[in-house]
């Protein structure tokens, strides 16, 4: 039965992933490019001296690739269930409401996981053959909350998306801006990096975000 329900969110998913891939792929050419072009125009001293002294994000262009496909990957997976009631249909599966609810974010948690991993490891691999190992290191906890905030939107999204009741959903909404908004204000390397361990616990508190939602949905629904 969850195999028949991950091919039903594959087949929802597969082209927003592969639009989502081919920006990341943009992206990545823009980053490299810029990057290549001040490493043949520019001394070493200079590129150091804006990377350290300026805070220059060489990997900038993609700040806010995860969150858009982390709400892009939301969308596409809970709005067609919202707009044709499929959702009904689906918790009339021989399975348990709360069990489908945590597949479903589970599959779109994976499909984010997959389009995320490949940027994070080739600019880590981009950045340490131009960079010493510090300059990766703090590029790694710079864009670590960029992502974070992917995942969160992600699961606000999900919540947001199946709640049946405006009011509720604005408030979810609220909450969802003021937890995400943070993540992508800061200008400076390694802003987060005393606070990434409860970023990461708070990312995990909200992963059951939705199953609420889906309860009063499923109420609702009857």
């Amino acid at each position: 039965m969850y195999k028949s329900l991950a091919y039903k969110e594959w087949l929802k998913l597969r082209l927003v992933a592969l639009v989502a891939l081919g920006i990341e792929v943009i992206a990545l050419l823009i980053i490299f490019s810029n990057l290549r072009a001040a490493v043949e125009f520019n001394s070493a001293f200079d590129i150091w001296s804006v990377v350290v002294n300026k805070s220059y994000m060489f990997f900038g262009p993609i700040k806010y690739i995860p969150l858009f496909i982390g709400l892009l990957i939301g969308v596409f997976q809970y709005l067609p269930e919202i707009l044709d009631m499929k959702l009904k249909l689906t918790l009339h599966l021989p399975l348990k409401e709360k069990n489908v609810f945590i597949f479903l974010n589970m599959f779109g948690t994976l499909i984010l996981l997959g389009l995320f991993l490949p940027i994070i490891i080739l600019l880590i691999l981009g950045s340490s053959l131009v960079f010493p190992s510090e300059i990766t290191y703090a590029t790694i906890l710079t864009i670590i909350p960029w992502f974070l905030a992917a995942f969160i939107s992600y699961y606000f999204v999900a919540a947001i998306m199946i709640e049946p009741l405006w009011m509720r959903r604005i408030v979810i909404s609220v909450v969802a801006f003021i937890l995400v908004n943070p993540l992508l204000l800061s200008s400076g390397y390694s802003a987060f990096q005393l606070i990434l361990f409860p970023l990461f616990l708070i990312v995990l508190a909200f992963t059951g975000l939705h199953i609420l939602s889906g309860l009063r949905f499923k109420r609702g629904a009857k």
